[in-house]
């Protein structure tokens, strides 16, 4: 009987069963590698396959990795929080303050209507206007949710008033598909874009000692993702044409909801200031020597006091994301165990002896493909970064290549979440309106992920080169 009322209990958490039988099964591996390299899997097989599953909440899967590390002599104590200690999740903390009073002040809408007011009800140039409002949404909230979430009614509202029933189901698709993949790309185009690039940033600080600046960062990405940006909408015309040149309706209403917001709030005008202060701060940070964690901290701050502050900490404090700062510490945790007992190292050692010596372009195509295929399986973006840093580091050493350069290509790739609803919280929330299907996505999917892939090697080879990121 407890025999049966076990397999029972199997068949109906097949998920959760998975999750123990393969960590269970991690354990054979002290019987075939070094034992130090061993344990290291262990602890890594556990936070992938946590992180992936989602059978364990997220924060405790991270936390579970900070415990494991002292318990299997890995790392002292003191050595699993050191990522807590980076100078990088105070920035992570600030950037969601901020997001917080911008989304409050209701300044990322009117911005978002004051553009595509600009588009004049065009049906091909709204579409091209409502991308570079998520890019500029950007620059102001930090995560690819956040940026989907603030735009959606605006989206909704202009779908409402379009009767006609030729236009409707092209331009919603192109709209909603715009949405979800643009707020991916801006993940990576500016340092603060989303959690994974603030901590790459931290994380290549630590491994190859290695300092990226806000304006590098942006100048090495930005023009990337520029022509991305153009290239997409081609392939959203092309794949979605639109029959009507204008849309019946679209620019009135447009032109109301912005009306309704009234003039600009002092709020609105507080936060933009700072904000503006902010962005313009850390472009300059080769100029004055203050680094982008002290300056959004200081900007947080200052969002929160009194008469020219936006919010009270009691409200900023409830949009800080712990959990992702709790996974911040544990993957930065996880990739300094990594590099300590030198299994990154031994990792990739075996895989050179498979694949011994290739070039920087092999190596980069290499690389996004193998993350591309990881990626279905991982919903967080930021954990998949933490696991392949380290990795990535010692396989461009073994293969002279410049460890910095491919692992910009690795970060790049970790956003590739283009084909299923569950890969980002952007096509989550876009697929939840139901404006298209999951074939639609996966097809899109294909054509991103191609284009990305090739917009991404001809900047690597033909563009940063010559801002002083070269291959070898």
């Amino acid at each position: 009987m407890p025999l049966v009322g076990l397999l029972r209990w199997i068949h109906a958490h097949r998920k959760e069963s998975f999750y123990i039988l393969i960590n269970l099964l991690s354990w054979m591996m002290v019987f075939y590698f070094p034992l130090q390299h061993a344990k290291m899997f262990v602890v890594l097989v556990f936070a992938l396959s946590g992180w992936a599953l989602g059978v364990l909440p997220q924060p405790i899967v991270s936390l579970s990795i900070i415990a494991l590390i002292p318990l299997l002599m890995l790392g002292t104590f003191e050595e699993a929080l050191s990522g807590y200690a980076q100078s990088f999740i105070w920035l992570l903390v600030s950037t969601f303050i901020l997001a917080a009073a911008v989304e409050g002040t209701g300044l990322g809408k009117r911005i978002a209507l004051y553009l595509l007011m600009k588009a004049k009800g065009r049906t091909n140039t709204t579409i091209l206007y409502l991308l570079f409002a998520i890019i500029i949404l950007g620059f102001l909230i930090p995560t690819a949710a956040g940026r989907s979430a603030m735009i959606m009614p605006v989206c909704v509202g202009v779908f409402k008033v379009i009767t006609s029933k030729e236009l409707l189901p092209s331009f919603s698709k192109s709209v909603m598909l715009g949405v979800a993949f643009t707020s991916s790309f801006m993940s990576w185009a500016i340092i603060t874009g989303s959690s994974s690039s603030i901590y790459a940033v931290s994380a290549l600080e630590t491994m190859i000692g290695y300092k990226w600046t806000y304006l590098y960062w942006l100048l090495c990405n930005f023009p990337l993702l520029v022509l991305l940006i153009f290239l997409f909408w081609f392939v959203l015309g092309r794949k979605y044409p639109l029959r009507m040149k204008e849309i019946p309706g679209g620019y009135d209403f447009i032109r109301a909801e912005f009306q309704a917001l009234g003039k600009i709030s002092q709020a609105e005008k507080n936060i933009l200031t700072i904000g503006t202060f902010t962005v313009l701060m850390w472009m300059s940070e080769p100029f004055h020597g203050l680094s982008v964690s002290y300056i959004a901290l200081v900007a947080a701050i200052f969002s929160c006091l009194p008469v020219f502050g936006i919010q009270s900490w009691k409200d900023a404090s409830k949009h800080i994301a712990w959990d992702v700062i709790i996974l911040f510490g544990a993957g930065f945790a996880l990739a300094e165990a990594l590099q300590r007992n030198e299994t990154a190292t031994w990792l990739a050692l075996q895989l050179t002896q498979v694949i011994p010596h290739v070039g920087p372009f092999i190596a980069g195509l290499f690389m996004m493909v193998m993350v591309l295929f990881l990626r279905l399986g991982f919903a967080n973006m930021l954990a998949i970064t933490a696991s392949l840093l380290p990795i990535t580091i010692n396989l461009a050493e073994m293969w002279g290549i410049n460890p910095l350069w491919l692992s910009q290509i690795v970060i790049i790739a970790c956003s590739f979440g283009y084909f299923l609803p569950v890969q980002s919280p952007s096509n989550l929330i876009t697929y939840s309106y139901g404006y298209y299907d999951e074939k639609e996505l996966a097809e899109m999917g294909i054509y991103v992920s191609l284009i990305t892939i090739v917009v991404i090697l001809l900047g690597a080879f033909f563009y940063w080169p010559y801002i002083g990121l070269p291959p070898l």
